[in-house]
């Protein structure tokens, strides 16, 4: 692979966050770069970085070169958002495979930058907090919102929500000929990695996993523009309306689908998917407004220096922070200690309280909710019901040595941008002197820390991107009951035990029959 000339690494921002989202389109006839169609509903259809040396005022510092890598094969930049695009060049290739609505011919495509690797719960979430993009359906896509699952590909978002989020990156949704193109290579591959059979370590599809994994667990099975990820795991939107005769009357160059549909079409397939579906000629007919556990996206960019760097980044352990670098360094590891909370619920007398036992390592965080001390070590004494927590760092055996992406340079524990000219993403502010990006004034709170690149993790403990899934802290959270001590008792000389009133006792107590009463287990009954 040819090195980059320049990479301007603008590790974009990142997870966890949360809300709204403009989703306009515009019909699918118009130029690739525009935004897409609304949806229509239907019957259901069938799912067919250089160190700069100090320098004194007023001196300023050089500026990199923005003129972006070359468009070439093996070309790969890293994007706003921490995805690295993909170039793939312009030129004619073999689309369709003999099938009844892709029959073999030859299309031509102009240059374009492909997402390497289908959009993340990660990225979509930094969209999400920002007001850009409606938020998941979490319905089909449980690990939204989940660190270890950060870098799984987004799903249970309909076209509109795939169409928005590559929007807001200034991207688009790729057309069928350009998937298909990025997919099978000038030669027509018949899958993504070639003409072999498919396997577990090249995609993700029914006998595998049976759910989604990390968008970067499978580079045996990237393309012959080294995408990855374009079988198995899951489906992918494209730009265009659904015809299945659309390949007989299309354009020779760049074909943007039918004018009008029903239907979206979809390529790439599932983690549920049987092998056949991993042929990349192969499509699919979505109605637009599914949300589905296995449908995903990425995006399509024809301009990757449109923005400008992010004035920080985040370090990077065990790669060397640069679009498409392996994990690297040594083994990580993750030892996490044990945390609990016991609660043990009291009656003196009538008087009900409840003791909260808490274990864990020293420097544990304890939340004790307003209970206060007994004097002896953890324990704390509840006079109403609450809720408490307590919660403990991890320790984390980092791989390698920290890098910073090209464009940044080291600064203590984190990476200072270099400067460059460009856009800056909703909820930032360019800053004309260092020439770089940052949270808009009162925005602070709902402006992310700058995104990991895909494929490595946040680690809140180190700040920093480590390539492997941590959980960085444990914790324990529990709700504190105080029990209810009314006491009944018989009528004096009535001996009869009938007599008492109906008794439901907790399962923390016991009934004692001579009282008509429950008292606690360990107690014994007068």
């Amino acid at each position: 692979m040819k090195k980059l000339n320049l990479i301007v690494s603008l590790f974009g921002i990142a997870a966890l966050m949360l809300a709204g989202c403009n989703l306009g389109v515009v019909p699918a006839a118009q130029t690739p770069g525009s935004a897409t169609q609304p949806p229509v509903e239907t019957e259901p259809p069938v799912i067919t970085e250089v160190p700069i040396q100090p320098v004194e005022s007023p001196t300023l510092v050089p500026i990199p070169d923005l003129s972006g890598p070359p468009m070439e094969v093996g070309s790969q930049f890293l994007y706003v958002d921490g995805s690295v695009l993909v170039a793939v060049p312009g030129g004619p290739f073999i689309m369709g495979h003999g099938g009844a609505d892709n029959p073999e011919h030859e299309v031509t495509v102009s240059d374009f930058w492909m997402y390497r690797a289908k959009v993340t719960n990660s990225q979509f979430a930094f969209c999400v907090a920002l007001g850009k993009c409606n938020p998941p359906n979490t319905g089909k896509n449980a690990g939204y919102g989940d660190p270890l699952k950060a870098n799984h590909p987004v799903t249970g978002v309909n076209y509109d929500q795939a169409a928005a989020y590559c929007s807001f990156v200034h991207g688009r949704l790729p057309t069928e000929a350009e998937w298909e193109k990025a997919a099978r290579g000038p030669d027509g591959n018949i899958y993504p990695w070639g003409d072999a059979s498919p396997a577990c370590d090249l995609a993700n599809f029914g006998p595998c996993e049976y759910e989604t994994t990390s968008v970067v667990d499978h580079p045996a099975g990237k393309s012959y523009y080294e995408a990855l990820d374009m079988a198995g795991n899951a489906y992918e939107w494209v730009a265009d309306w659904y015809a299945k005769n659309y390949y007989l009357e299309s354009p020779a160059e760049d074909p943007l689908g039918p004018d009008l549909g029903s239907t979206r079409s979809v390529r790439s397939s599932g983690y549920t998917s049987p092998a056949y579906e991993s042929e990349s000629a192969r499509r699919f007919a979505f109605n637009p407004v599914l949300q589905l556990e296995d449908l995903g996206f990425r995006c399509v960019v024809e301009d990757p220096t449109y923005f400008a760097p992010t004035c920080t980044a985040l370090m990077v352990y065990g790669q060397d922070a640069n679009p498409g670098a392996s994990a690297g360094g040594g083994a990580p590891s993750e030892t996490c200690p044990k945390v609990g909370i016991q609660v043990v619920p009291l009656c003196v007398e009538t008087v009900g309280s409840a003791n909260v036992n808490f274990s864990g390592p020293p420097g544990a965080a304890v939340d004790a909710g307003g209970c206060a001390p007994t004097g002896n070590p953890g324990q704390y004494n509840c006079l109403s019901s609450t809720t408490v927590s307590i919660k403990a760092d991890c320790q984390q055996a980092l791989p390698g040595n920290p890098a910073c992406p090209p464009g940044f340079q080291q600064q203590g524990n984190q990476c200072v941008s270099q400067g460059g000219q460009g856009q800056c993403l909703p909820g930032f502010n360019y800053d004309p002197v260092s020439q770089c990006c940052s949270a808009a004034p009162g925005q602070d709170a709902v402006v992310p820390l700058p995104q990991c690149p895909v494929g490595t993790y946040y680690l809140a403990a180190k700040n920093a991107c480590v390539p492997y899934p941590a959980q960085g802290i444990v914790s324990v959270v529990k709700d504190v009951s105080v029990p209810n001590c009314i006491i009944p008792t018989r009528p004096p000389g009535d001996d009869d035990e009938n007599a008492c009133q109906p008794v439901t006792c907790q399962t923390w107590e016991k009934y004692c029959p001579n009282t008509c009463s429950c008292i606690y287990t360990n107690s014994a009954c007068p």
